[in-house]
């Protein structure tokens, strides 16, 4: 009789990313303050007016009203935008659907000039990121991009490293610009967070909520960004495929600012208005659900979607075992782990073992979902030739695959 197996993946909390504290400067929680959590008091911002808090990406973020609310840095923090010196300057925001332009960040010359300046800058209506450096004509970056419309709270990263500038939004690589030399940011005007001293035409304070704002003073490399990234409003669960009659969990990653979730179709679904659910598809095929997810502070409404295959085992093909010839184990998420390929059409795994050029077994299951590491005794193994043998029943018959693979880091 066939065994059912069903993948059942857990939620994964917003934080367990690892995120980098090399070269950190001043991280801001807002969580009822303005402090710098590394605990260097110098860093702390001055508000212009009282500030007020609401729901954050996690505990509590900074509201700005789109008038007289900024935050604004004497010193400290406030320098790492006045040399030419690499930096990394990380913020979570959700704006108001307001007309123009909005302040996230500035700093620039108390006399309104472009030179020497930064800003960036957010127009809600066309979810547009700008990213503007200027030290004088002819030396200035100016990046425009969109983010995702799919999102309430965004995510954005701008990062120097020499004469590079990259901006990243929601977890992905946008845009660079590029001049010869680091642009010359040095001038006596305020860091500011959420206006300028320098409005322009249709340009305006900004209106919604911050979070997570943090400064470092190098260019963090992609990897590190990408961790920073905590995928609010997502769905947790990743895509995955099942055998028909099976179920799958699924959880809403960072929504504890919603106030109402809708899944569709409703069909299949638990409960269609929970962020964590039970999915189970009544057919075989590919199936796409969709999460709704209703902002408690705001008319936003963010979106995400996963895809659930179905598979009705009686149509899969049992008699052979699919391996891929190598596998690079080196953390950058892509074939990080050795395995079967088509494990839903084995109907009895009776041993996968990996032997190394001198015939000692490295790995060995009889669950066909199990993949491996590339270690042995909690080592990692260096790159080369090994071998593969699984032995299977499929339709009580006895069965055996060999092979080779590489190990490549």
């Amino acid at each position: 009789m066939r065994k059912f197996l069903v993948l059942a993946f857990l939620s994964i909390s917003i934080f367990t990313f690892g995120q980098t504290t090399s070269g950190l400067v001043a991280h801001y929680l807002f969580d009822g303050d303005l402090r710098d959590n590394r605990g260097n008091s110098i860093n702390e911002g001055i508000p212009l007016t009282e500030p007020s808090f609401g729901c954050g990406i996690n505990g509590q973020s900074l509201i700005f009203n789109g008038g007289t609310d900024e935050l604004r840095f004497d010193g400290g923090v406030s320098t790492e935008f006045n040399n030419t010196e690499d930096f990394t300057v990380s913020i979570y925001f959700k704006a108001r659907s307001t007309p123009g332009l909005m302040y996230l960040l500035s700093k620039q010359p108390m006399s309104c000039s472009q030179d020497s300046t930064i800003s960036i800058r957010y127009a809600p209506l066309s979810n547009t990121i700008n990213v503007f450096l200027k030290e004088r004509d002819g030396r200035q970056v100016n990046i425009i991009d969109q983010l995702s419309a799919d999102r309430c709270w965004h995510h954005v990263v701008v990062s120097r490293n020499a004469g590079r500038v990259r901006l990243y939004g929601d977890g992905s690589f946008l845009q660079e610009q590029a001049i010869i030399g680091r642009i010359d940011l040095r001038n006596f005007g305020n860091l500011i967070l959420g206006s300028s001293d320098c409005l322009g035409q249709n340009e305006l304070p900004f209106n919604g909520f911050m979070d997570e704002v943090r400064v470092y003073n190098r260019a963090l490399n992609d990897n590190e960004i990408r961790d920073l990234f905590l995928a609010p409003e997502t769905i947790a669960t990743q895509d995955t495929v099942i055998f028909l009659g099976g179920s799958v969990p699924v959880d809403l990653q960072g929504a504890n600012c919603s106030s109402n979730v809708t899944w569709s179709p409703i069909s299949g679904i638990q409960n269609p208005n929970s962020a964590s659910t039970v999915i189970t598809p009544f057919a075989p095929g590919d199936f796409f659900y969709s999460a709704n997810i209703f902002d408690a502070t705001s008319s936003c409404v963010a979106t995400d979607s996963i895809r659930i295959t179905v598979v009705d085992p009686n149509t899969l093909d049992c008699s052979q075992a699919y391996l891929p010839s190598a596998f690079t184990p080196n953390d950058d998420g892509l074939n990080d782990s050795y395995g079967l390929s088509n494990p839903f059409a084995i109907q009895q795994l009776l041993s996968f073992e990996i032997f190394d050029r001198w015939g000692s077994r490295v790995f060995a299951s009889v669950d066909p979902f199990q993949r491996w590491d590339g270690s042995f005794k909690s080592q990692e193994l260096n790159p080369g030739v090994f071998r593969y043998k699984v032995r299977f029943i499929c339709n009580g018959e006895e069965k055996e695959n060999f092979g080779t693979l590489m190990l490549m880091r």
